[in-house]
């Protein structure tokens, strides 16, 4: 392995170790700011920093460019609240590995949408995600598969479609402007969502989550995305998503050891068989 791939390597594993805490920082939070707030804040800051970082690359926008950044914007704003609403009401290892059935519905909603071709892989990784899904609504002990486990898999649905959208827009828009646009989007339809759902919410601010907030922020948002980026330009795309879905992994392991969630037998099958699916999905075809 030469050094450019180990470098490729642990920066797509930093970016998913980040992506991974950051489920258990936002479900700390959670006790004090609602989840439109949260997403209000978090890419609020956000936009600023990449608006900084990525100031060369905002000249001469066009209108279907500020269109384009909304529509992805609202994707992202969606997909966040209600992966958010969903933590509030599970746990944070089930919401991580949860979230990550957006791997395997994109190429989906590439085949209905865009009639794109499906391979054997899709649908056996398909099949194994719902194997997987079965042992955690099969477990008592856990509690099984509740309204917050649906809120989580409802936020893939829209995660895939973010994902769907960002491919198709970045084709005429700028990737950098992109980036800058969605996120300043996301945290404005966010604070329209708090200000119209949210009122009378509890909302404190303190010292802890102050700091949650600037770490989903700063880290979770403005440098793991970069990172991204940086990782998938020097790694082919499928080997990057196999070491990217580790973020499900990261975030089950911090939610045990910070939180002191249970992780039952049924439970780590039912993550395990979702890792593998995720592996096999990102697995290259002949």
């Amino acid at each position: 392995m030469t050094k450019r791939e180990l470098m490729a390597d642990a920066i797509l594993v930093l970016t998913a170790f980040i992506w991974g805490t950051g489920f258990v920082v936002m479900k700390n939070t959670l006790d004090c700011v609602p989840p439109g707030a949260i997403i209000a804040i978090r890419y609020s800051i956000a936009s600023v920093l990449t608006a900084i970082m990525f100031r060369k690359h905002l000249g001469g926008l066009a209108r279907e460019d500020v269109r384009r950044g909304a529509i992805v914007g609202a994707l992202l704003c969606g997909a966040y609240i209600v992966q958010t609403i969903g933590l509030s009401m599970t746990t944070a290892g089930k919401n991580a590995f949860l979230t990550t059935v957006y791997v395997l519905l994109v190429p989906f909603g590439c085949a209905l949408v865009f009639r794109e071709k499906l391979n054997a892989k899709n649908f056996m990784a398909a099949g194994m995600m719902l194997a997987g899904i079965g042992c955690l609504s099969l477990d008592g002990e856990s509690g099984g598969l509740n309204l917050g486990d649906l809120f989580t898999l409802m936020s893939g649905v829209l995660f895939a479609a973010h994902i769907m959208a960002v491919e198709r827009c970045q084709r005429k828009t700028n990737t950098y402007a992109l980036i800058v646009l969605q996120f300043a989007f996301a945290a404005a339809f966010a604070f329209v969502y708090s200000m119209l759902f949210e009122r009378g919410m509890p909302f404190s601010m303190n010292m802890s989550t102050a700091g949650g907030l600037l770490y989903l922020s700063v880290f979770s948002t403005t440098v793991a995305m970069s990172l991204q980026n940086i990782g998938q330009s020097m790694a082919p795309s499928s080997h990057a998503a196999i070491l990217l879905s580790l973020e499900s992994v990261f975030g089950a392991l911090a939610s045990w050891l910070l939180l002191g969630e249970t992780l039952t037998a049924t439970m780590l099958l039912g993550f395990a068989i979702i890792f593998c699916a995720l592996v096999v999905n990102s697995l290259r075809a002949k």
